[in-house]
């Protein structure tokens, strides 16, 4: 079978470190990539102001911008020429309209990956472009609880599962971990984080003078209030990546506990470094986090988390008894992983099957062929 020709719509925030973010999902799959530019010339300010001066407002779109739609445009141009095989938007939430308005100029299947929380489109797709929503010829979720709405809008079949990746090559534990004096927790992030239940939890562990450090990433965005200021807290900003790896080495656990998720790109980047995971039973959280590399918890939890940074304290091997699980963990969702799903993803949409019974074939056939490598243990 010839190999599909897949344009990949990406783009990319400042926070996303080098080697993490879904856009690296496109190189993964071997596809070509249309990219949201951001030229900073004055004939392009210019023109995106005109542009934002004409267009109607989206405020069913989470970030689209003037460089989105011309990201969109730009698909429609090279499949003119061109047709390619299907156009995967890789962020449905936040750069997807132009193509969805225009459909019939766009003659391939359309897949489009969405990573909010379903109740974050829901206005969307059965409101303002409930109209449009059948253009997508597939929505693919990286948390399962998306499966059931996304389903109700599209149908069962046009909703497919396919996890988060992450770079296991260059997110990976070091050959010789050394412990520090104190517990070491991080935080990283701030998209849908829980800034006043992890100000707590910092603000009783001073007052229970338990031997904690705090390290806290992208602290320019943090919700922190009084715990801010308390000297066992240690903010990090616009860091090097490497620096960024190191810091979840030398944790115990990545303390991200969050109001909603989806997919967490940091819970990925720990788990992948070896790192054991404490955060919130909600969304997506539990798809990628379970009792063996990780602890969840209620939301807004306090109590029993600060418990159990204090046994930590008491007994560190709590905490790195879980390392060899956490990275067992992540080598689930390594890019190769999850791309090989998608390319079995993409053949059957292209050629009018049922992406899920397509999927499910792989997923049995990948789950024998890891437990005779591996052994049971991993799966």
């Amino acid at each position: 079978m010839d190999k599909l020709r897949v344009i990949c719509v990406v783009k990319r925030w400042d926070h996303h470190t080098a080697s993490g973010g879904y856009d690296q999902l496109a190189g993964a799959v071997g596809a070509e990539v249309i990219r949201r530019c951001n030229r900073r010339s004055i004939r392009h300010r210019v023109e995106g102001r005109v542009w934002q001066l004409f267009s109607h407002p989206k405020p069913y779109l989470q970030d689209y911008w003037y460089e989105d739609w011309l990201a969109e445009l730009h698909v429609l141009r090279r499949s003119w020429r061109r047709p390619p095989d299907l156009v995967h938007v890789l962020y449905g939430d936040e750069q997807l309209d132009l193509l969805l308005r225009r459909r019939p100029l766009l003659s391939c299947p359309l897949i489009a990956t969405f990573h909010l929380p379903s109740d974050r489109v829901r206005e969307r797709f059965e409101e303002t472009q409930k109209h449009l929503i059948s253009g997508i010829d597939l929505a693919v979720v990286v948390a399962k609880d998306q499966l059931q709405p996304f389903s109700k809008w599209l149908g069962a079949d046009r909703v497919i599962y396919v996890p988060h990746g992450i770079d296991t090559d260059r997110f990976c534990p070091e050959e010789r971990q050394s412990r520090s004096k104190c517990v070491r927790l991080i935080t990283v992030g701030h998209h849908m984080r829980d800034w006043k239940t992890l100000d707590k939890i910092i603000e009783q562990c001073w007052a229970r003078k338990l031997p904690v450090r705090f390290d806290i990433v992208d602290a320019l965005e943090h919700g922190l209030s009084s715990s801010a200021y308390l000297p066992n807290v240690y903010f990090h900003s616009r860091i090097p990546e490497e620096y960024l790896i190191q810091l979840y080495r030398k944790a115990d656990a990545l303390l991200v506990p969050v109001c909603d998720a989806t997919a967490n790109n940091a819970a990925l980047e720990a788990l992948a470094c070896g790192t054991p995971v404490i955060s919130t039973m909600v969304g997506g959280i539990p798809d990628y986090v379970d009792n063996t590399c990780g602890w969840l918890f209620e939301k807004a939890e306090v109590a029993r988390i600060v418990k159990l940074i204090g046994d930590i304290c008491n007994q560190r091997e709590i905490a790195w008894s879980r390392r060899t699980a956490a990275r067992s963990k992540a080598l689930l969702f390594s890019w190769k992983r999850v791309a090989a799903k998608m390319r079995v993803v993409y053949e059957a949409v292209a050629h009018h099957r049922s992406p899920r019974a397509a999927a499910a074939v792989w997923e049995e056939n990948a789950g024998v062929a890891l437990g005779a490598t591996s052994g049971a243990s991993a799966l």
